[in-house]
């Protein structure tokens, strides 16, 4: 399915705020706001449009470090890893990278550091066979989901 330039604009100003009112998208873009309405509508029932989610501060919920792990998945099957690091609340995204060997990158957030440590010495050691850890400062992921477990 095709997208025209319409709707490309009316999904930049949706990204910008999910909670745009139709009338004012609509104003915007220079369509009625059942013309709008039809085209959002059209790009959630193809899937464009995955659904709308809200953008929490960590930070101002006093989670207090962001990071990135790389690890190696050498001596295991990815599957069982992923099947583990599902379950594992702190980290909010997984991406493999395939390189020689497999690794994962995981982007994760902890309460303080005292969390930092439980989850870097937690059963994650069992799959990876090396971990490097970067902490952020900042949020840079602004717009990453925040686990509030």
């Amino acid at each position: 399915m095709s997208l025209d330039d319409l709707d490309l604009k009316i999904l930049a100003l949706l990204q910008e705020n999910a909670k745009a009112k139709l009338s004012a998208i609509a104003k915007e873009v220079h369509l009625s706001v059942t013309a709008v309405n039809r085209r959002v509508e059209r790009m959630e029932d193809i899937g464009v449009i995955r659904g709308y989610r809200t953008l929490i501060d960590p930070e101002k919920l006093g989670i207090g470090v962001h990071g990135f792990l790389i690890g190696g998945v050498y001596l295991i099957m990815l599957d069982r890893f992923y099947t583990y690091i599902s379950s594992v609340p702190e980290v909010i995204r997984c991406e493999t990278i395939i390189s020689g060997g497999k690794e994962v990158l995981l982007e994760f957030y902890c309460r303080d550091v005292d969390a930092l440590m439980a989850f870097y010495n937690s059963d994650i050691k069992k799959y990876l066979d090396s971990m490097t850890v970067y902490l952020v400062k900042g949020v840079p992921g602004k717009d990453s989901p925040v686990s509030l477990n």
